[in-house]
């Protein structure tokens, strides 16, 4: 089996395949700058999917969120793809979806109020359903 090792060369063929591919700059510029840090992670040795989830338990312990442990895998991933290393390819982390929001994230009565009084003010900024607006004074008792 070939020795599997990223190196510079391929992270420019990779970004010659994803222009030609039509992805936007910002795009690019991500997914090579993701392709430079596993490099650098990988240290020159042969890829695997051991070193793939090693860097994945990694960026975790490094206290970077879900969403972007997520995205880095994604450009991970695609540049393992187009290098026909699909074995070595990982899941994205398990994101829980949260039921309810967190309680510095609802309004006060007094903001809901506020808000209230600023889209009677502003006609344009009032919803469309006066069936909500019904249900939203019979639920504060305005």
């Amino acid at each position: 089996m070939d020795q599997r090792i990223l190196n510079e060369q391929r992270i420019e063929e990779f970004r010659a395949y994803l222009q030609q591919e039509e992805k936007s700059e910002a795009t690019i510029d991500k997914y090579i700058r993701d392709a430079r840090a596993f490099c650098a992670f990988s240290g020159g040795t042969g890829v695997t999917k051991e070193l793939v989830r090693s860097w994945k338990q990694t960026l975790t312990e490094k206290g970077y969120a879900v969403r972007s442990v997520n995205s880095m895998l994604a450009s991970l991933n695609s540049l393992l793809g187009f290098l026909g290393w699909e074995d070595c390819r990982v899941k994205s982390l398990k994101t829980q979806r949260q039921t309810y929001s967190p309680e510095e994230k609802e309004l006060t009565r007094a903001e809901y109020l506020r808000l209230l009084k600023a889209a009677k003010d502003r006609p344009q900024l009032m919803y469309k359903s006066s069936r909500n607006l019904v249900h939203t004074r019979h639920f504060f008792s305005i």
